[in-house]
């Protein structure tokens, strides 16, 4: 069981790289070794999987967070800001009797 503990390990660590093919192939080659049972390497192939979506929404979320910094340093705004913005002004522009016609 520790070798298969292991195994896990290294797997889990490459989970951002190794597609669900990869995965069912190697746990199907332990499989064929007698290393786990197939309950087992279903059980394995599942938390891969769970593993990988979750490093990938953390490392999505990162990306994401990275991004936005970036923007406001170079002074761009979101599309949500610029529609607030934009709204605003056309409000002023109505109260004012629309200067801009």
């Amino acid at each position: 069981m520790k070798t298969l503990l292991e195994k896990s390990l290294v797997l889990g660590l490459g989970t951002l790289s190794l597609t669900r093919e990869k995965a069912e192939k190697f746990l199907k080659e332990l499989e064929e070794r007698g290393e786990v049972t197939t309950t087992e390497a279903k059980k394995l192939l599942g938390d891969l999987m769970e593993k990988g979506e979750q490093e990938k929404a953390a490392l999505k979320e990162t990306i994401q967070h990275q991004i936005g910094e970036v923007m406001k340093t170079l002074g761009y705004i979101r599309k949500e800001e610029y529609h607030t913005l934009e709204q605003r002004v056309n409000e002023l522009e109505a109260r004012l009797g629309n200067p801009t016609e």
